[in-house]
C-alpha cells in the first residue's frame, strides 16, 4: 500500500465533501489522508465529526489557522462555498500547497483569469472535480468520437439534471454564496444567477473532453422557477453551435421534483439524471451515468407504497482512474498532470457565464 497524501479540507459547504471523508473513514486504501477539517458552521462541521468519529482528525472553525497549524500537510482541498473558493485557492498557492478544488473554481471571470495567471508558474499539482471524467460509460464515449468510429459528429445531447440540493443544503439557494454575487436572472426578474446552472458544469465540460469540439455559439432559455420560493433559477436549457457548426442541446435544471423531507433522500422519482446522445455520421451512442433499472414498492421502502428506484451497481475502476487515486499520483510524482484541470474547470464555466449572459440579454452569445 503506498503511503497516503496529507489533505487539509477547507470548508465542507460542497455536499460532495461528505463523500471524500466517508472514503477516508472506511476505506484502508484510501489515497488520502485527512489531517484537518475546517468549517465555521457547526452543523456541517458536526456531520463531518460523526463521519469522521473513528479517526485522529483535527477540526477548526477558521480554514486560515488550520493552514497556519499544519505546514506538514501536503495538499488543501477547497470544500467552501462557491464564493469563497477565489481567495482559498490564493491563499493555498501562497503557501505552496497542492490544490484540490471542488467544482467551480469561480464564476467570476476576472478571478478565472487571475488563477490560471497564476497557475502558469506554479510548480504544485492543480486538480478541479470534474468527476465524470472517470465514469466508464463517458471514457468509451470518448474513445469513440476520438477514434473516429462515429464518424463525423452530426449532434451533441446532454443533459445533467437532478433534484434540487437546495431544501438540504440553503447555502446552495443563496445567489451570493453559490454564484459569488446577485446578478438577476434577466432584467427586473426576482431570482438570481447561482442555482441548477452554477451547479452543473459536467455537460459543459463533458461536451469538449469527450468530442475535443470548442463551443462557439450560446443560446440559453429559463422561465419562471418550478420551486417559486427559491432565489436562484431551478431550470435552464441551452443549445448553440459547437465547432464546424455542430448542434448541441444541454439540460443542466434541477427538473426532477424532490419528496419535502428534512433529510436529503435521493430515492424517488428518478433523483439524477446524465444522460449523453451523440449522433455520427456512422453510428449512434447513448449513455446514462446515473441508470437505475431497478424497481420496489411496498410500506418497507424509505418513501412507504411509492415507486422506489434503486440505483444500478457502477462498474469498479482502478484505484488510480478516480478522483482521489488521480490527484494522489500527481502529488507523488507517478502522473505528469491531472485528469481534470483548472483550465477544463474555467472553460466549463466559461460557457456556463455564456448560457447566464444570453438569459440576460435574450440573444445568442458568439464565444
Amino acid at each position: 500500500m503506498k503511503e497516503p497524501i496529507g489533505i487539509l479540507v477547507a470548508g465542507s459547504a460542497n455536499p460532495h465533501i461528505p463523500g471524500y471523508c466517508r472514503g477516508f473513514a472506511n476505506d484502508p486504501e484510501y489515497p488520502w489522508k485527512i489531517i484537518a477539517v475546517a468549517d465555521h458552521d457547526p452543523a456541517r462541521m458536526a456531520n463531518i465529526r460523526e463521519i469522521l468519529k473513528n479517526k485522529k482528525v483535527e477540526y477548526y472553525s477558521d480554514w486560515r489557522k488550520m493552514l497556519d497549524a499544519h505546514p506538514e500537510a501536503d495538499a488543501v482541498q477547497i470544500g467552501s462555498d462557491n464564493k469563497d473558493h477565489f481567495e482559498m485557492f490564493r491563499e493555498a498557492m501562497d503557501r505552496g500547497y497542492h490544490i484540490y478544488s471542488t467544482k467551480v473554481p469561480t464564476m467570476d471571470p476576472e478571478e478565472g483569469a487571475q488563477l490560471l495567471k497564476w497557475s502558469r508558474n506554479y510548480s504544485k499539482v492543480i486538480q478541479v472535480e470534474l468527476e465524470l471524467h472517470f465514469n466508464p460509460q463517458f471514457r468509451y464515449a470518448r474513445e469513440l468520437v476520438r477514434s473516429g468510429r462515429l464518424g463525423r459528429i452530426r449532434s451533441v445531447y446532454l443533459t445533467n439534471i437532478s433534484q434540487s440540493p437546495c431544501n438540504y443544503f440553503p447555502n446552495w439557494g443563496d445567489p451570493e454564496l453559490s454564484y459569488g454575487k446577485v446578478v438577476p436572472i434577466r432584467p427586473g426578474a426576482d431570482y438570481f444567477r447561482g442555482g441548477a446552472l452554477t451547479d452543473h458544469p459536467h455537460p459543459f465540460d463533458l461536451v469538449r473532453w469527450i468530442t475535443g469540439l470548442e463551443f462557439r455559439e450560446v443560446y440559453a432559455m429559463s422561465a419562471r422557477n418550478q420551486r417559486k420560493h427559491l432565489k436562484v433559477e431551478d431550470h435552464v436549457a441551452v443549445t448553440g453551435k459547437l465547432d464546424g457548426g455542430v448542434p448541441f442541446f444541454i439540460n443542466p435544471s434541477y427538473s426532477n421534483l424532490e419528496e419535502q423531507v428534512p433529510a436529503r433522500r435521493l430515492l424517488w422519482p428518478k433523483s439524477l439524471e446524465c444522460n449523453l446522445k451523440i449522433t455520427g455520421e456512422k453510428g449512434y451512442y447513448a449513455a446514462d451515468f446515473f441508470d437505475k433499472p431497478l424497481y420496489a414498492v411496498g410500506r418497507h421502502c424509505p418513501s412507504p407504497d411509492r415507486l422506489i428506484v434503486d440505483m444500478a451497481p457502477r462498474p469498479g475502476l482502478n484505484p488510480g482512474n478516480t478522483l482521489a487515486g488521480s490527484f494522489a499520483a500527481c502529488v507523488r510524482g507517478e502522473r505528469s498532470a491531472p485528469e481534470s484541470t483548472l483550465a477544463d474547470g474555467l472553460n466549463a464555466v466559461r460557457i456556463m457565464n455564456a448560457a447566464y449572459d444570453s438569459i440576460y440579454r435574450d440573444s445568442v452569445v458568439s464565444l
